[in-house]
């Protein structure tokens, strides 16, 4: 039976009211005999754009509507049923989901409509009144109210009639119902309305009313008792998808047979389609009288000027690109963006160079949206615009956060001022997100409404591990094991699968905004938004292009934020810093790349990424965005060949002759998307719209699309002279490489903002950091310290004499700020600031602080941060006594007198150890100031314990490791002779790198692991051994372990310090050598400065470095101090003699940024001096 319909049916789309899907709802119509199928959410319209498109897929006929509620008899909500009959009827409908839900403020409908204040102009639209528990007909009369019913239907049949919908009465065809359908067929008899059935679907099946109370109770936060669970998951629900046959013989039984036939009338009536277009683009606003077109032309000419670009390449390229943008009715759009990027930057905030494939035009560069020449670096404008692709240009947008609000705030007033719509626009919205029920998500929703504790839930979650979704879970036995524990925990597994995925919250998609020039509650539903005034469409952002409407993704970038702060120090300091004008060819900032020092370097921060740079040395911006390129699934694989060529190791060789000019700029190897579509036009003659094309089709990796494009491309070889075995291996070089290839343009951008961070933290470091610090906490801020550490700034925690809020510079050094605290207040900080300073004493301190704000637990929290330890070192004294202090402050603040007579018994308390103070640092500032006893350690005993970092050990070797123990995972030996006692997985830091070492049960017993404290100061020996199940490919077992005593550490300390004093005669010497040969002290060498010192070698430590070569680690020292100097394999097969411990050297090195803290030397040349000459 085909001639049937579905007139009333939810979807999940009405929030936590229903468990049916859009797809599963239109597939159950279509295999349950219906013809046509209505979706009618409660307001809202998120689901139409999915229901249409999935009816017309499946061959049944979608009817376009929603339930409008509205506050009607004793402050009720009731419903009615709005059907699109037309064209205009859509527009119609579109237009009272935008009223309702903006009149209603929110989903959530607490501040309802009333009927009558529905709009009156709502033509070509069928209003039915519902026959369930939503229509207010039913409600009067199950209430005894019958008159009033009429009283009800003669306003509404006049509001009907003024605003041009047709009217008809629902039926429900049950036999509960009977007599309420009477009561209808009689009013409809006596108004002249029609009666039509509506079923009220809210679920596909019978037992689906189930999983629809539970997200009833998820949205009341309901807690079902355990009866009250047996008796709903053992009930079936009426209001369920029922055959249409079904339907139709119980519609004869119960006399409603014309209701049903005036269903279908309806249905077929019904003639509405959702207005997907091609772009359809808002004019921009000018005054010059000008098209579009001739604009576009007139200010990207002018930007080409402007630039100093006025040669016939770039005029050519000029031209071909804006013949494109307008052949495509694109001009408009780049003048918007154009505008909205000039507003910005007028109002003096930053924004990013460009991102993706828009880089690569030139028509972007001249009207200043991007800040990349796509001809200096040879980008390809098809790749962002193709005739042969009819999508909507794409260009993000990236701002600071302030900027993003001042340009958003600017598109509003400029672009929708125009045309309002309560307090928003009906020109300008944000889109649509949803929040869905994520796996676990679904699991603590579940598992509370049915009255699991708290726990129970975590252990839920927890087993579930890493899993993506519940079945995937469920293949783990910890997870079976959890869900077996009770029928409960069963109950909840299986209903947090059907409920999984389901949406629970709208939001707002972060970046995108919509541009209209058409009212936008015309063809697609409005509602509020989350940033007001702001609108936001009823769509997401997969479905809102093909609106035809255009949107704009506004991203904000913090390391944006970071620039500009930091450019902004940088002037206050009397420097104008233009990044646009900075070389990209500094030498020091390459330096740095090549030493992969980039931890806080946009895109250059992992350690994969630190790693590829070192491999690549990257010597111009080129490399640099080459690696950028090259650091992405696929492409990573030739990183070692690309280093080999690149540097000279091995011969640069290509897949053809003929693509030499293509690959000669990355040594013959594909690294960008760009290079196939070159490929593709070169060896096999396409054009480049042709070649973009082929790019995009292969990319998607569908067998019959991939065949398609084989044959076109060895064909289009074959005719270029190539032969069919060349073309398909190189064929064959590109199908792996295409899915994965960075696109030439992104990786550009992406190279610039790295760059533009590497130079400001290169020139301008305590800048830098500054920033850095000002806008971190915790471990973040601790990471930011010991890279400050690495370049040789000079950083000290919160002080009480000398810190800001936030971090600040006093006499060149960097005091971390209040708000570096945990837990320190901001009313408790305004205090701090508000003292005089400077502050003599803790007393004083505290008779200053004033008596309402002497609160312990904020003034402990300073101490344990280090901020008194200027005035008192001994942090342990001051935590002692500090409630006594206080309160003796208190009985004396007024009184002189007391002051001098009271006096306050003081507890004597050891000074707190390094590993002491560090653990107190931790808890008040997420990470440690004071330096670890383990740099001390690897100072003084290194040499003598031959002690080297994990890094160094060999497969097969045993070696001594200087560590600070972290922690450990004890585990239970089940079998065996050692069953019942425990190994461990402990986890050593080297300062490094933290490394797990396995522990067995004699070394756990011997070394008394079970009682080890963290922190503790250890000296280890461990084996290397192969091991393929570990995902490091090797295995590090404990053979010994001594802890080490920091006091004793602290008296080795004083005599290698002492020894190390410079003797008359040492002083003699760099006197004579810093005037015949400009040496200087190590202590004073810079960063990446080269000079010479004259250096004594107290260690030696030969060694193999990542790639098998000779090298050596040394430890050198002259009358500044003692340092590591590092001999690399290539300097080190040029010396002639191997330095020796205890002579001393004449030697030309540069400073590198240490590992552990402070600076490293790099030695290039190296020459013995004759102490008797």
């Amino acid at each position: 039976m085909v001639n049937a319909a579905v007139l009333q049916a939810i979807s999940a789309n009405t929030i936590l009211a229903s468990p049916l899907k859009v797809k599963d709802l239109v597939l159950g119509a279509k295999e349950r005999g219906y013809g046509a199928v209505a979706l009618t959410d409660v307001n809202v319209t998120f689901g139409l754009a999915d229901f249409y498109l999935t009816a017309k897929k499946a061959g049944i006929k979608p009817l376009l509507g929603i339930q409008g509620r509205y506050l009607g008899s004793g402050d009720q909500a009731f419903d009615l049923i709005f059907l699109a009959k037309s064209q205009r009827g859509y527009q119609s409908l579109m237009r009272l989901s935008s009223y309702l839900n903006l009149a209603s403020g929110d989903l959530k409908g607490e501040s309802l409509p009333s009927l009558i204040s529905l709009p009156k102009d709502l033509p070509d639209l069928t209003a039915i009144v519902p026959a369930g528990p939503t229509s207010e007909l039913r409600y009067l009369y199950d209430m005894g109210q019958e008159s009033v019913g009429q009283t009800f239907l003669t306003t509404l049949t006049q509001q009907a009639k003024t605003s041009g919908w047709d009217l008809c009465l629902g039926l429900y065809p049950a036999e509960s119902a009977a007599f309420y359908n009477q009561f209808v067929q009689k009013l409809a008899k006596e108004y002249s309305l029609k009666t039509v059935i509506t079923e009220d679907v809210r679920y596909l099946n019978p037992e689906d009313q189930f999983s629809q109370k539970v997200l009833g109770a998820i949205k009341s936060k309901k807690v079902f008792t355990e009866d009250e669970l047996r008796a709903i998951a053992k009930g079936r629900g009426s209001h369920y998808l029922r055959p249409a046959s079904e339907l139709f013989d119980a519609c004869e039984q119960l006399g409603l047979k014309e209701a049903f036939l005036n269903t279908w009338e309806i249905a077929e009536n019904a003639d509405a389609q959702i207005p997907f277009a091609k772009p359809q683009l808002p004019v921009f606003p000018q005054t010059t009288g000008l098209s579009s077109d001739d604009y576009l032309t007139k200010w990207a000419v002018a930007g080409l000027k402007r630039l100093g670009l006025t040669s016939p390449a770039y005029q050519e390229r000029l031209a071909q690109e804006l013949m494109v943008i307008k052949q495509m009715g694109f001009s408009d759009y780049f003048l918007i963006v154009g505008d909205i990027v000039a507003y910005t930057k007028k109002q003096g905030y930053l924004m990013g160079p460009g991102r993706g494939s828009a880089a690569g035009s030139l028509v972007a560069y001249a009207l200043g949206i991007t800040q990349i020449d796509p001809l200096k670096y040879d980008l390809l404008f098809e790749r962002f615009l193709n005739p042969a692709r009819s999508t909507m240009p794409d260009i993000d947008l990236d701002f600071t956060a302030a900027g993003r609000q001042v340009a958003m705030a600017y598109v509003q007033e400029k672009y929708g001022q125009r045309l309002r719509f309560g307090q928003g626009s009906d020109l300008v919205a944000r889109i649509l997100a949803f929040t869905t029920m994520q796996a676990k998500s679904a699991l603590e929703r579940v598992g509370h409404a049915f009255g699991l504790t708290k726990p129970a839930i975590e252990q839920l979650k927890t087993a579930m591990g890493a899993a993506n979704n519940l079945d995937e879970a469920f293949q783990q036995p910890d997870f079976r094991t959890a869900v077996s524990a009770s029928w409960l925990n069963q109950l909840v597994y299986q209903t947090a699968k059907k409920l999984s995925g389901l949406p629970e919250d709208t939001g707002t998609h972060a970046p995108g905004v919509v541009i209209s020039e058409e009212p936008l509650s015309s063809k697609i539903g409005l509602m509020t938004g989350q940033e007001a005034p702001l609108w936001t469409v009823q769509q997401t952002k997969e479905y809102v292009e093909k609106y035809g409407l255009l949107k704009i993704d506004f991203l904000t970038l913090s390391n944006l934020e970071m620039l500009e702060q930091v450019l902004k120090l940088i002037k206050e300091r009397g420097t104008d810093l233009d990044l646009l004008k900075i070389r990209l060819n500094d030498p020091e900032v390459f330096r740095l790349l090549q030493a992969g020092k980039t931890a806080l370097i946009f895109q250059l921060g992992s350690r994969g990424m630190q790693d590829t740079l070192r491999q690549l040395k990257p010597e111009s911006f080129d490399d640099l965005s080459a690696a950028i390129a090259l650091y992405r699934p696929g492409p990573i694989k030739s990183v070692p060949l690309y280093a080999a060529r690149k540097n000279g190791q091995s011969p640069v060789s290509y897949l053809d002759d003929s693509l030499r000019p293509i690959l000669a700029p990355t040594y013959g190897i594909l690294v960008y998307q760009e290079q196939v579509i070159q490929t593709a036009q070169k060896f096999a003659g396409f054009n480049l719209s042709e070649a973009d094309i082929f790019r995009q089709a292969i990319s998607k990796k569908e067998a019959a699309v991939l065949e398609e494009q084989k044959a076109k491309f060895v064909k289009g070889a074959l005719k270029q002279g190539h032969s069919q075995e060349k073309a398909l291996e190189i064929f064959r070089a590109i199908e792996p490489f295409a899915g994965y290839g960075f696109n030439h343009s992104h990786a550009v951008a992406y190279a610039l903002l790295a760059y533009w961070e590497a130079y400001l933290l290169v020139h301008y470091p305590q800048e830098f950091f500054l920033v850095q610090f000002g806008k971190s906490r915790g471990k973040d801020l601790g990471k930011y310290y010991g890279e400050a550490q690495k370049f040789g700034l000079q950083v000290f925690g919160p002080d009480i004499n000398h810190s800001e809020a936030n971090a600040s510079v006093h006499n060149g050094a960097i005091y971390l700020g209040f708000r570096a605290v945990i837990g320190l207040t901001n009313s408790f900080i305004d205090n701090l600031l508000a003292m005089k300073r400077p502050i003599t004493s803790f007393s004083a301190f505290l008779r200053q602080l004033g008596e309402q704000n002497l609160k312990e637990t904020q003034i402990k929290l300073l101490i344990a941060a280090g901020a008194f330890d200027q005035l008192d070192s001994n942090r342990n004294n001051l935590l002692a006594n500090c409630q006594a202090l206080i309160k003796n402050t208190k009985m004396t603040k007024k009184s002189l007198v007391l002051q001098d007579m009271l006096t306050v018994k003081l507890e004597q308390k050891p000074e707190p150890t390094a590993s002491e103070k560090m653990a107190m640092e931790r808890q008040s500032l997420g990470f440690a100031i004071t330096k670890s006893p383990l740099a001390l350690a690897q100072r003084v005993l290194g040499a003598s314990y031959q002690a080297v970092p994990f890094t160094a050990i060999a497969l097969g070797q045993t070696a001594n490791v200087l560590t600070i123990f972290e922690r450990k995972n004890d585990w239970l030996i089940k079998k065996g002779a050692n069953a019942g006692q425990k190994g461990s997985n402990a986890y050593f830091n080297d300062s490094q790198l933290s490394e797990k070492v396995t522990i067995f049960s004699d070394e756990y017993r011997r070394f008394k692991l079970e009682a080890l404290p963290k922190g503790t100061l250890c000296l280890i020996r461990v084996s290397k051994r192969d091991d393929q199940k570990d995902p490091r490919g090797y295995q590090l077992i404990l053979r010994e372990l001594t802890v080490l005593s920091e006091k004793k550490l602290l008296e080795k300390a004083r005599e290698v310090k002492q020894a190390q004093q410079p003797k008359p005669k040492e002083r003699a010497l760099e006197q004579y050598f810093d005037q015949h040969f400009q040496t200087v002290r190590l202590r004073q060498f810079h960063l990446w400065q080269r000079a010479r010192a004259i250096v004594k070698v107290l260690a030696v430590r030969d060694h193999l470095d990542k790639n098998g070569n000779q090298m050596a680690t040394l430890s050198i020292a002259d009358s500044s101090g003692r340092y590591r100097a590092l001999l690399f394999a290539e300097e080190f097969r040029l010396i002639k003699q191997k330095p020796q411990a205890g002579s001393y050297y004449l030697i030309e090195a540069e400073g590198l940024p240490s590992q552990n803290a402070g600076i490293d030397f790099k030695i290039y040349h190296v020459r013995q001096v004759n102490m008797q000459k």
